[in-house]
């Protein structure tokens, strides 16, 4: 143990982040399923291995982080999902060295903090058994800011261009990363002295308003067809289609939710500022404990020197929040992952404000170090049974199955063990499965049996099914496998 501190103390602090996270990622990959959207992804690295590289007409239209997958398994020689995985542990620790280095180039006090914030704040590092496209977002947008900063002590034109493309690296893996254009721009139009305003925002901002200006041309004429993805978010961020899906949904809702009058008049504020809530909310709670540090930072100094001590971050927290209300209240939804962009912005906060109260609590500091190593140990670490069923299942219908089109599978992972490819695997839910089973387009199904579902076994009996595997996990919960009985 004393050799690994010294290490750690010689190494510093951004080093220490880098490693650290990739131990993180081996540790939370250990046993671990492929995610549904890392199965889309491999599925894309396959065709792109067999077919070339070219984009695959029938996939999604953003395909950037399965083209890096295929490039990496065809150079190494590694399956598609090793690959997508090692990229992706590659960026978050990348994502998480750079906003350590961000806290040491404007606070080095707080620089090992920093490195114990972001190796525990849980709204990122939960996702590390995930493939997913938004290590990449994370990594490049992170880039992005850190070169911003180096850009704004030495204002040349090699750091303003190396952070535009940083961005536009990062729109490959989520085209949201274009909204952190204009917080750039804005950023120098409010902060640059008198007098260097205007080229100081063109130098942050001329590659993408000469991409602007193209791609108007280009889509505008025809010439290119508007990628679907794109057409999306300009439907999204259109301010009166949004109200017309508002209105549309307060008016259900007043008819069905509400029973008094003055309620069903009000259907469409409670519904837009419900909506708005959820940003918040999942904003805390996957800050996890580092909700006290990030108020004690924000109470203990003004509102004003905590945004100017860490600029331009706070115009770019502010871009992605816009960005987050456009889809949730063009979606009505909104899932963890995307608010996780919002918490890795807060890193330097929380770390400043983790810092402080070390500072000020002396006593207390143990504590305060071992509530975090406990919160990273619990994002990578689950007590909970592994799914190892799904995977034994997968691969007895890969070898006992003969034909898979003739196989129904209630959840996508069985058929992605099984060596299956989603066009050759019936994925559906149960209700579809019964159909296709009274079609007889299927005759044998593979469905999961959670133990305390008992559901399923009736739902076998009335499909006239007749099981012929069980696998199970520790906890009860199981996949069976069942054909058609014969009459």
């Amino acid at each position: 143990m004393g050799r690994l501190l010294a290490w750690v103390r010689s190494a510093g602090p951004v080093r220490a982040a880098f490693v650290g996270s990739l131990l993180l990622s081996w540790v939370a990959l250990s046993g671990a399923l492929i995610n549904r959207d890392g199965i889309h992804y491999v599925e894309v690295a396959r065709a792109m291995l067999e077919q070339g590289f070219a984009l695959q007409r029938g996939g999604a239209d953003w395909q950037f982080l399965s083209i890096l997958m295929a490039g990496l398994s065809a150079l190494t020689g590694m399956t598609p999902e090793t690959s997508g995985h090692l990229l992706n542990a590659l960026l978050l620790a990348g994502t998480c060295s750079l906003l350590v280095a961000i806290v040491r180039r404007r606070l080095p006090e707080a620089a090992w903090a920093a490195c114990l914030v972001v190796l525990a704040m849980p709204a990122y590092n939960g996702y590390r058994n995930e493939l997913l496209r938004e290590y990449g977002f994370w990594f490049f947008c992170a880039l992005s800011f850190w070169l911003a900063m180096r850009w704004e002590a030495a204002p040349r034109w090699r750091e303003a261009l190396a952070c535009q493309l940083a961005l536009g690296i990062a729109a490959l893996f989520r085209l949201e990363a274009v909204a952190f254009y204009p917080a750039l721009m804005l950023w120098q139009a409010f902060a640059a002295p008198a007098g260097q305003r205007v080229r100081r925002v063109i130098m942050l901002g001329c590659l993408p308003m000469i991409g602007a200006v193209l791609a108007a041309v280009l889509f505008g004429s025809g010439t290119v067809p508007q990628p679907a993805r794109v057409s999306y978010y300009f439907e999204a961020a259109n301010p009166v289609r949004t109200l017309q899906l508002l209105n549309e949904a307060g008016s259900r809702m007043s008819e069905t939710v509400f029973k008094y009058k003055y309620s069903r008049e009000e259907a469409g504020y409670i519904l837009f500022f419900g909506l708005l809530s959820v940003i918040p909310m999942k904003f805390l709670k996957m800050a996890g404990v580092f909700v006290v540090p990030l108020a004690y930072a924000v109470l203990t100094h003004s509102i004003r020197a905590v945004l100017a001590r860490w600029q331009p971050l706070p115009w770019a927290f502010l871009a992605y929040l816009l960005v987050l209300i456009a889809f949730v209240t063009h979606q009505f939804f909104l899932v963890g992952r995307y608010v996780s962009l919002l918490n890795l912005l807060a890193v330097p906060v929380a770390a400043a404000g983790f810092a402080l109260l070390m500072q000020h609590f002396p006593r207390w500091r143990g504590v305060m170090v071992a509530l975090a190593l406990v919160t990273m140990a619990a994002n990578v670490v689950s007590l909970s049974p592994k799914k190892t069923h799904i995977a034994e299942a997968g691969r007895w219908l890969g070898v006992n199955a003969p034909d898979s089109g003739r196989v129904g599978v209630d959840n996508a992972r069985i058929a992605y063990y099984a060596g299956w490819r989603t066009s050759q695997a019936v994925s559906l839910d149960r209700a579809a499965l019964g159909t296709a089973l009274a079609q007889k387009r299927i005759d044998m199904v593979a469905v999961e049996a959670p133990r305390k579902d008992a559901e399923t076994e009736v739902w076998l009996a009335e499909q006239r099914l007749k099981p012929v595997q069980r696998f199970a996990n520790e906890a009860g919960d199981a996949v069976i496998i069942a054909v058609l009985a014969q009459p």
